[in-house]
């Protein structure tokens, strides 16, 4: 036990790896230099440095001015878009067990678009294209329609039980429904809410705000932190059905929870930073590279993994083709789709060596 160390209560136990203690530290600090990178660059270049000033309080005021108002809450927003939707993916490949789970593969992004833009439908003022209600309330619309999402599939795919293939194709399904609605709110719409949709389907963190800052922190704060009480719970749901049964877990009731905990990261990443994807694919399996399985230590690495992806995209999005600020949706899926691609083809090696 030399190179583990243990953290225990009465409820709660976690065994954590030094090695990856070390690589999540890493892992901060280039989370800290991508989001430094991100508030830096710009129409007007700030230095690294002069952004370290402003932080301490000792910086150029213009400098601080465009920092506050622009680039923190855009960078912050993009750090915790990326940071949930990569817990959320996380979560469901621990519990369907496929590395091909993530939130848009089996409905629960799309689910949650359809809550959004429901949102948009009723509270959205034509003439002036502004909201007449409060953004905190996006979230719970995304929500609950991921939430009506996953308990669809969760009813459909039920039969003695709920298996992984069973909630992988029904997801499947109910994503194409859900398009199917998403397109019908968008046509049926005002004109200007269909350019303003689209743009928010491809996921964009454009015009993000201190607004958007509070909501979104405090939606992830408390869903990372229940997902954390159930890091126990995600390590026996991984195993084999059967092996969960013997050790005496709840094993349905703790797989819905954890279904509705990856519905909820997702659809907050949803209402505000619309349909992102593919990072919920792409930053568990970069952590399973760079560690072990054990979820003590994909819990903060998938965060920390999902931020920097989408808050370097973000840099991607604004600065290769400028003057145009690009939806940071077309650069995720630009990796991702190559990426789902690969998996695939070395599942079916994997089988073919298996037969």
């Amino acid at each position: 036990m030399k190179n583990f160390f243990v953290l225990r209560n009465k409820k709660i136990s976690v065994l954590y790896e030094k090695r990856s203690i070390k690589i999540c530290l890493l892992m901060l600090l280039l989370t800290l230099i991508s989001l430094i990178l991100s508030i830096s660059i710009g129409k007007i270049n700030i230095s690294p440095l002069e952004v370290i000033k402003v932080f301490i309080g000792i910086g150029d005021k213009r400098d601080a001015l465009i920092i506050n108002a622009l680039r923190l809450p855009r960078a912050l927003v993009g750090f915790l878009v990326g940071a949930s939707l990569g817990l959320s993916g996380a979560i469901l490949q621990g519990v369907i067990k496929n590395p091909l789970a993530s939130p848009n593969l089996i409905g629960i992004v799309d689910g949650g678009s359809v809550g959004a833009l429901i949102f948009l439908t009723l509270f959205t003022n034509p003439i002036n294209n502004s909201l007449t209600v409060s953004i905190f309330y996006m979230p719970v619309f995304t929500f609950l329609s991921s939430l009506i999402s996953v308990v669809i599939i969760y009813v459909l795919a039920y039969k003695k039980g709920v298996t992984p293939f069973r909630l992988i194709l029904i997801g499947i399904g109910i994503s194409g429904a859900a398009k199917a609605i998403t397109n019908i709110l968008i046509v049926n719409g005002p004109p200007i809410f269909i350019a303003t949709s689209n743009l928010w389907l491809t996921g964009t963190i454009y015009g993000s705000n201190w607004t958007h800052v509070k909501v979104l922190s405090l939606w992830f704060i408390v869903f990372s932190f229940i997902t954390y009480l159930y890091t126990r719970e995600l390590n026996i749901q991984s195993l084999e059905d059967t092996i969960s049964i013997s050790l005496g877990t709840k094993l349905e009731k703790n797989r819905f929870m954890l279904l509705i905990l990856s519905a909820a990261l997702a659809s907050g990443a949803v209402a505000i930073g619309g349909g992102i994807s593919f990072v919920g694919l792409i930053a568990p399996h970069i952590c399973r590279k760079l560690t072990n399985s054990s979820f003590e230590n994909l819990i903060p690495l998938s965060i920390l993994v999902g931020g920097t992806i989408v808050v370097l995209s973000d840099i991607a999005a604004r600065t290769l083709f400028y003057p145009l600020d690009l939806p940071v949706g077309i650069f995720t899926a630009a990796i991702g789709a190559p990426f789902f691609i690969f998996l695939l083809w070395k599942n079916q090696q994997t089988l073919r060596r298996g037969n």
